[in-house]
């Protein structure tokens, strides 16, 4: 775990942050040069990665604050201090899937088409992210026994004191295994004839039952929590088999 980079003084430069920014930037090299081959304009691409930037720090770092308010009921300086960690990942999907219908929708542009192209960078991006979350130390899993199983510092984010007595899942780099996994995949799928839908439909599917299977071993501070992510996991596999049943029987 090493949730600071480097610090100059009392200015710290923190390693989520870092691995934050990377994601966006890969997610956009990626987008950009997709967007070349499916024949959609750069400069709407640079516009939509603003606003779905904008959606995934507001959407992840609010269901973060809601779900976690203990830590900034006496610090509300502290939630926009998003450098420091503390994202949701289905707030940030979520705020960014809002935020890219809106535009795309201003713009006269097919939704599911560019959702296709950008399946496989938000993929890519969970391989960045989920690291960053590791050397912060949060997002962690249960008490395992198992020879990869990590021991977190006492400061780690959130590690309550029982927890810390075990060595934990390192749910964080399973999950960032598998977003690079499912990158690969997408990315293959994406340069092959498919009907428009069927990538972004794919990645709704793998990655909600992914969710949805990790969680069983994540820690989770109160069953609520665990129960919501549950749910949502759920809904987006749910609703990606809906998206690939429609998209398998369109007609090119």
């Amino acid at each position: 775990m090493r949730p600071v980079l480097i610090q100059f003084g009392e200015i710290a430069l923190p390693f989520y942050g870092v691995m934050l920014l990377i994601s966006f930037i890969c997610a956009i090299l990626y987008v950009r040069k997709a967007a070349k081959k499916f024949n959609i304009s750069l400069i709407m691409i640079e516009n939509l990665a603003f606003y779905v930037m904008v959606g995934v720090i507001i959407g992840g770092r609010l269901l973060y604050v809601i779900f976690h308010w203990y830590q900034y009921e006496n610090d509300l300086l502290g939630i926009i201090r998003i450098w420091e960690g503390g994202m949701m990942f289905f707030g940030g999907f979520i705020g960014a899937l809002i935020a890219g219908i809106i535009y795309l929708r201003k713009e006269k542009t097919p939704v599911l088409k560019v959702a296709d192209i950008i399946a496989p960078a938000i993929a890519l991006g969970t391989f960045f992210t989920r690291i960053g979350c590791f050397l912060n130390g949060c997002c962690f899993g249960k008490p395992s026994n198992l020879p990869w199983a990590v021991k977190f510092p006492p400061h780690c984010v959130a590690v309550s004191s029982l927890v810390r007595q075990y060595s934990l899942h390192p749910t964080q780099l399973y999950s960032s295994i598998f977003g690079l996994a499912l990158f690969f995949f997408l990315n293959k799928m994406l340069y092959k004839p498919h009907k428009i839908g069927i990538v972004f439909s794919l990645y709704l599917i793998f990655s909600g039952a992914f969710r949805f299977g990790v969680d069983f071993i994540r820690y989770y501070e109160n069953a609520a929590n665990f129960w919501i992510n549950q749910v949502i996991a759920f809904a987006i596999a749910g609703i990606g088999i809906i998206l690939y049943t429609k998209a398998s029987q369109t007609k090119h």
